[in-house]
């Protein structure tokens, strides 16, 4: 017996012992980029981000497709398929629809309020974008962040923003970091830029404490008119270790999309809900 009492102590001490390195190896994570870069590479850097800051100017405003969303956390999982829209700087609809290509579910958002109407349930839904979140337990990340440039894979850094350059650790590309200083934004992101064709491979966002807050990387890159739009889109980080994964395909140019396109009115007979 005195046997057995022993060797659970040793397997509970070993237990903690590994736990332990576990979690200072998970602290000590190194970050993806080593040296800073150069004079003359940072002068070229900077030229650089101007030409790609002066491309994405260029791209359509208003682009369409198909959207698969796959969210998952050790707790939940959850896949969407629909439509979508989309219109700079900040309108985005989604639309679900049945296998007979009905409507079930609209929603539509400029980031700051939204509208939601489900044919299912006869039901009309209006609020803040908080509400939103807190209705359909969506984590906060994910509705505060900037949606036009995470689904775009827009890089849009003024230099005057820029806070560092430097190589990334697996020579993927160049890693910039940025400080933001807009009402809604995190205090620094990191981008891992492609030098060849400018394309975004990377984003990791921190929050005000230095923490990595959300990683979210780009693939499957294809011409939609004249600029490059990500078809894969990863986001990873997220609250209770939680991913997101959105899928985009048939995405084309949306030139007669109005701001009116992304409002709508509820039908006189569904219920109305109007969240704060």
């Amino acid at each position: 017996m005195r046997h057995s009492e022993n060797s659970w102590n040793r397997i509970h001490n070993l237990s903690i012992f590994l736990l332990l390195i576990c979690l200072t190896c998970f602290g000590c994570a190194r970050k993806p980029w080593t040296n800073p870069l150069d004079e003359q590479q940072t002068e070229n850097t900077i030229d650089f981000l101007r030409l790609l800051s002066s491309r994405e100017e260029s791209c359509p405003d208003g682009i369409d497709g198909d959207i698969s969303l796959s969210y998952h956390n050790p707790f939940d999982r959850k896949n969407v398929d629909g439509y979508f829209q989309i219109l700079s700087p900040s309108f985005i609809k989604l639309i679900v629809s049945n296998p007979f290509g009905q409507p079930v579910l609209v929603i539509t958002s400029d980031q700051n309020s939204f509208q939601f109407i489900s044919t299912l349930q006869r039901k009309y839904i209006t609020g803040s974008v908080h509400s939103f979140g807190l209705l359909h337990d969506i984590p906060p990340a994910l509705l505060g962040g900037d949606w036009m440039s995470w689904i775009r894979g827009r890089i849009g850094v003024d230099p005057s923003t820029v806070t560092g350059m430097r190589e990334d650790r697996e020579s993927r590309g160049i890693w910039v970091s940025v400080q933001r200083k807009a009402r809604n934004d995190l205090p620094k992101i990191h981008l891992l830029i492609e030098p060849d064709e400018g394309r975004l491979l990377l984003r990791i966002i921190e929050d005000d404490k230095g923490e990595v807050f959300m990683k979210i990387s780009y693939d499957n890159w294809t011409s939609v008119g004249n600029c490059k739009q990500p078809h894969l889109i990863e986001m990873t980080g997220l609250e209770y270790n939680g991913e997101l994964t959105i899928t985009l395909s048939d995405v084309l140019i949306a030139d007669d999309l109005d701001k009116d396109d992304f409002r709508f009115t509820a039908p006189a007979s569904y219920v109305k809900q109007i969240l704060p």
